[in-house]
């Protein structure tokens, strides 16, 4: 039997980065049809800013294999909403997932395919474990990046287009400098 090799790298827990990993960048651009308040949207479109990166270190797509990466995921609002990721259930809808929080102040939105929403506050030392069949949102609600770490199996998959095409059924705002969650006017059940 041919053994695949351990791997060991180091990240930096201040920023985020792990040295050698694939980087992706989201953009506010990315995010179109994501925010509720559309004209706060194309306002702040104009600087176009960078919502979030991440740094990933993947594995063939099977069974029985790990995917890691961090994200960095900055402050910001759009209107009364938070930064936040784009959201996915895994393609392969079965999968879970683990994530812990390096620093900064943030949260997760978790759904259920029917609506159901929970939302876990997150700050460094917290672990979140993601369900099977439960979609996933970090949003930053603090004034500094939002660093976490996700590990996955790595044929888990991402399916965005059901976040794209129905939303949460849940926002994360600010009101009167707290944190809440409401009602998505938008959510198509």
């Amino acid at each position: 039997m041919e053994y695949k090799a351990p791997i060991g790298v180091k990240i930096d827990l201040e920023t985020g980065v792990i040295p050698g990993a694939k980087k992706l960048v989201r953009r506010l651009s990315d995010l179109k049809g994501y925010f509720i308040d559309e004209e706060a949207y194309n306002e702040l479109l104009r600087e176009d800013p960078v919502v979030y990166e991440v740094y990933a270190i993947e594995q063939e797509e099977k069974d029985g294999d790990l995917n890691f990466a961090t994200t960095v995921l900055y402050p910001g609002k759009v209107g009364k909403e938070f930064f936040f990721t784009k959201g996915h259930y895994h393609a392969k809808a079965d999968r879970a997932e683990i994530y812990y929080a390096i620093k900064g102040k943030g949260g997760m939105l978790l759904q259920t395919p029917e609506g159901n929403a929970k939302w876990v506050p997150m700050e460094p030392g917290t672990v979140v474990y993601v369900p099977p069949y439960w979609a996933h949102r970090t949003v930053n609600t603090g004034d500094e990046p939002f660093i976490f770490l996700a590990i996955y199996p790595a044929d888990a998959g991402h399916d965005y287009g059901s976040i794209k095409e129905k939303g949460f059924s849940k926002l994360v705002i600010e009101e009167g400098g707290e944190v809440k969650v409401v009602d998505n006017p938008k959510w198509k059940a």
